[in-house]
């Protein structure tokens, strides 16, 4: 792997360190709510209202967005031949941030205890989103070669 591929993995995890950090926070506070048997009740509306709007929110930010994101990235990159690391990382900060907010919106799901058709919908939409944003050495290497961002000795 190149110097430059290494540099932006590890800034990348470094992106993905400090955006998951939150998610997990807000996790175990949860956990603690729950085991402490503390009653969480939603302001207005009914749970079934709220989990439909989270569990519609959870797919839009940890699946649609970031396919949505990716195919739109394609088709500029394809049309300009080139695109440039900067753009490249900024497309992967935004998909790291849509799916961490997929997983705080699980966990909104799971402090209330929504229905468990919506909570296990949102929670399963925030975890595709967290694993397809996870950094991984190949993939990234993968994609600077096919945009072109790669370094010659490493293609």
């Amino acid at each position: 792997m190149a110097k430059n591929d290494m540099k932006l993995t590890r800034k990348l995890f470094w992106i993905f360190g400090a955006a998951i950090t939150p998610v997990v926070l807000f996790f175990v506070a949860d956990v603690v709510i729950h085991q402490m048997r503390i009653q969480v009740s939603l302001p207005f509306g009914t749970p079934r209202l709220w989990g439909i709007a989270v569990l519609i929110l959870s797919v839009l930010c940890g699946v649609a967005l970031p396919i949505l994101l990716r195919a739109g990235f394609q088709t500029r990159a394809s049309r300009k031949r080139s695109v440039g690391i900067e753009e490249y990382t900024s497309l992967q900060v935004l998909l790291t941030v849509l799916s961490m907010v997929a997983a705080l919106l699980a966990c909104v799901a799971y402090l209330f205890l929504f229905p468990k058709l919506y909570l296990y919908g949102s929670v399963l939409a925030g975890l595709y989103g967290i694993y397809s944003s996870i950094p991984s050495r190949r993939k990234i290497a993968s994609e600077l070669r096919y945009y072109g961002l790669g370094e010659k000795g490493s293609q």
